[in-house]
């Protein structure tokens, strides 16, 4: 928001430079991003009269003019400007002047005629882009006047970047409150009323008080819209980036952004009936006053007439009842509208507006009827007229209900570190308008006024004192903290651990958002559960995600798009089932795509496979030293054929396999691989102990065993490893083949055996026996035969 120092002091004026005004705004919380002067720096120009104006003798575009500027005789000046004209007050470049380009303005002769200075377009100021002619000053401007103190140039603009919680200061009003308690100083007594000489009632109601619990309007008859917004009104305007319109529409301009309420004019021979504040019908239509042409949903609250909806309540007006230059009866509306009910409403539409600005973060509900007042005065003083008295249609239930907040001095200290004064705390809360009473238990119940939105538990009111005191001012304190620090299992893997294994596997993480699209959800985990937002920051972040998969495949997708094909990343993360806390799951995942190495010249390039991505899994899954089982399964995201299911005993942890074909297509994507595993199922390992070194000799056994084709090399390791036999430390699998002298449907499975005792070397035949059991065990469990 773009704020006039000049304005701003009309309402408080602390003795201190304007740049010292923004420091201390920004130091307490309202940061100012820049303060720059109306116009950068000139000299030499002041207010001149053309007191004549004729044509050029060598050019039919040039004028000859003669320019009293106060120094007893007048200047010749050829001036090209279409509306340069006899008995004009213009800006005037003398001779020696140096305007913002840097020109200095020297005597000169255009078409053989001496030109003795310049007359200034608002460009040539540097006070705006506007060039289509020279500046016309007020007909009352002084002859001789520095043309900076005429047109206030040397005024500040401060631009201030506002947090969402602070909606009270979108406005001069606000800011000045802001100023009056970092400076203790008061604030002017708010009282506007205006002149009530009509007696026509207008009749509205509220058929939806939650969303609307205050909604006023006033007649006022005979207005003059065809006269000028005032010099003093539409500078103010101008300098807080308001473009100029009809009075009626600068008055409610300027109403909002003073005070910060927004208002409406509506022309009331184009109502037809009473006002209704309701909420739209289905497929009812609505012409913007921006001229878009809008269908309304039916959860939008409406203004709406006998006949159809008038105006989008809160956010903008129909053109339909709009004020125009011939309109001499307006009905004015000024109301409150719960700022949940108005929240997205404009983002919906495609619409941002300064009305919706301020009712999404909630206006003051007890200034609707002073700013009716205020913005009746300017109506009678600007354009004249009759004003009738108020409408008011008020549900005072649904209105915001302002609670005590209690909180002691013994509180504060200790949330800040440090001891603050009861006297200065209460002096703030004077300042800051809170309502307080003093406790017999020595603490204070304190009542927030109705334009603080932001202050409701005891942690606002002592962020308040602690911004007031000064963020730079509150002492270092080397921090304590009783804490009752509790064992830490040896059995339990850590977060870290699990990413420096990812990491030192060439693995880079990601950290992407938990919000995800409706169609992302739908091809990557159809079958889960939707969590929706009720106020999504966009359509591509309207559900709370369930796999770290959609966040994953669009980072890849955005780094494959930029060149980077060969990848590895991974992410830890929360996934939502539910709402509730144990519906919140814990999880890593991963996803690769590309070659295996980078491109090198002595070897050629080899894409990754799902073996890769297996190998990178089981190094997770090695840490937990716990039994894990892949298996063939089917899932909507994965390729069939490459996919399989993480077993650990009958609990499924997880997921990995090949991204679809179907979604490669869908999303544009080379092929790529990814799982996903539960944390809390592979965190658990077991408690590390001291296990000697054998100093004898490893023995190898091969066997090779014939089996069906549905029994899987993993069954078969994890069956012989089940039967814990003594001294047997590796199984490993080195062959597999299917073909010439082996049955249809069946494969040849070649098993290498690793024994290793601590304390004798082991004979041929102890090894014999070991190995024998083995091969019994297989062929009692999966009808194995040895070849």
């Amino acid at each position: 928001m773009n704020i006039s120092t000049r304005w701003l002091r009309e309402w408080v004026s602390p003795d201190v430079s304007d740049l010292e005004l923004s420091e201390k705004l920004t130091m307490a919380g309202l940061e100012v991003d820049q303060i720059a002067p109306v116009a950068p720096p000139f000299e030499g120009l002041v207010v001149g009269h053309v007191v004549s104006c004729s044509k050029h003798p060598n050019a039919d575009k040039l004028s000859l003019c003669e320019v009293d500027i106060g120094i007893g005789e007048n200047l010749q000046i050829i001036c090209g400007a279409p509306n340069v004209r006899q008995d004009l007050k213009v800006a005037v470049a003398t001779v020696g002047s140096v305007l913002p380009n840097k020109l200095k303005i020297k005597r000169a002769k255009l078409r053989g005629v001496e030109s003795n200075g310049m007359l200034c377009s608002e460009s040539e100021m540097g006070v705006s882009d506007s060039h289509e002619g020279i500046i016309e000053l007020d007909a009352n401007s002084k002859i001789g006047d520095d043309v900076r103190s005429v047109l206030d140039l040397d005024d500040q603009i401060i631009e201030l970047d506002i947090t969402p919680n602070r909606g009270d200061c979108f406005s001069v009003l606000g800011v000045a409150r802001e100023v009056c308690v970092n400076y203790d100083l008061s604030l002017p007594n708010i009282n506007f009323k205006a002149e009530q000489k009509g007696n026509i009632s207008f009749k509205s109601m509220v058929s939806n008080p939650k969303e609307c619990p205050k909604y006023l309007t006033r007649i006022i008859e005979g207005v003059d819209n065809n006269a000028s917004t005032p010099e003093w009104m539409a500078q103010k305007l101008l300098r807080a980036s308001q473009q100029l319109h009809s009075p009626i529409v600068d008055i409610t301009n300027y109403v909002l952004l003073e005070l910060g309420q927004p208002m409406h004019a509506f022309d009331l021979s184009k109502i037809n009936g009473s006002i209704n504040v309701r909420s739209a019908k289905k497929n009812e239509k609505l012409e913007l006053l921006n001229g878009q042409n809008v269908t309304l949903s039916e959860d939008t609250l409406v203004i709406a007439d006998e006949k159809s909806a008038i105006a989008m309540a809160g956010v903008i007006g129909g053109m339909g009842t709009s004020t125009l230059e011939n309109s001499t009866e307006i009905l004015l509306e000024s109301a409150f509208f719960e700022p949940v009910a108005i929240a997205g409403v404009a983002r919906s539409y495609g619409l941002h507006t300064d009305a919706s600005l301020r009712f999404e973060r909630g206006v003051d509900f007890n200034m609707a009827h002073q700013a009716m007042e205020r913005a009746t005065e300017l109506v009678l003083e600007i354009c004249g007229g009759t004003a009738s008295g108020i409408n008011e249609t008020i549900d005072s239930k649904s209105l915001p209900k302002l609670e005590p907040i209690k909180i002691s001095i013994e509180k504060i200290s200790k949330v800040l570190g440090f001891d603050l004064d009861s006297s200065w705390v209460e002096s703030k809360f004077k300042f800051l308008d809170f309502d307080f009473k003093n406790n017999k238990d020595h603490s204070w119940s304190i009542t927030p006024p109705s334009f603080r939105y932001d202050i409701r538990i005891p942690a606002d009111i002592i962020e308040e004192l602690a911004r007031l005191y000064g963020y730079d001012k509150i002492p270092v304190q080397r921090l304590t903290i009783d804490s009752n620090i509790s064992k830490a299992l040896q059995a339990q893997i850590r977060q870290n651990d699990f990413s420096n294994v990812l990491v030192n596997r060439s693995y880079k993480e990601v950290i992407t958002y938990s919000f995800i699209s409706h169609e992302m959800h739908d091809l990557v985990d159809p079958n889960s559960k939707k969590i929706l937002l009720q106020n999504p920051i966009s359509d591509d972040m309207a559900l709370m995600r369930s796999s770290l998969w959609p966040g994953l495949i669009h980072s890849a997708k955005s780094n494959i798009r930029r060149g980077h094909i060969n990848l590895r990343f991974f992410e830890m993360g929360l996934c939502f089932s539910g709402l509730k806390v144990e519906d919140q799951v814990q999880k890593v995942a991963g996803i690769i795509s590309g070659n295996r190495y980078d491109s090198q010249w002595g070897a050629k390039d080899q894409e990754v496979d799902f073996f890769d991505a297996k190998s990178d899994v089981e190094a997770l899954l090695n840490l937990s030293k716990n039994d894990f089982i892949f298996e063939a399964a089917e899932h909507p995201a994965l390729q069939l054929g490459q996919t399989a299911k993480i077993m650990k005993g009958k609990n499924q942890i997880g997921w990995i396999g090949a991204l679809s074909p179907k979604l490669q297509k869908k999303l544009s994507m080379p092929k790529a691989f990814l799982f996903e595993l539960t944390l809390s199922e592979i965190e658990q390992g077991k408690t590390p102990s001291y296990e000697s070194f054998s100093a004898l000799q490893a023995s190898q056994r091969d066997i090779a065993i014939v089996v069906s084709n549905e029994v899987t090399s993993d069954e078969l390791i994890h069956s012989i490893q089940s039967m814990k036999q003594d001294d047997l430390i590796d199984v490993n699998l080195f062959d597999v083949y299917e073909g010439e002298h082996i049955e249809q449907g069946s494969k040849s499975v070649a098993l290498n055996l690793t024994y290793q005792s601590k304390e004798v070397t082991l004979t041929d035949e102890q090894l014999a026996e070991k190995v024998s059991k083995i091969v019994g065990h297989l062929e009692t469990k999966f009808a194995a035969k040895l070849r």
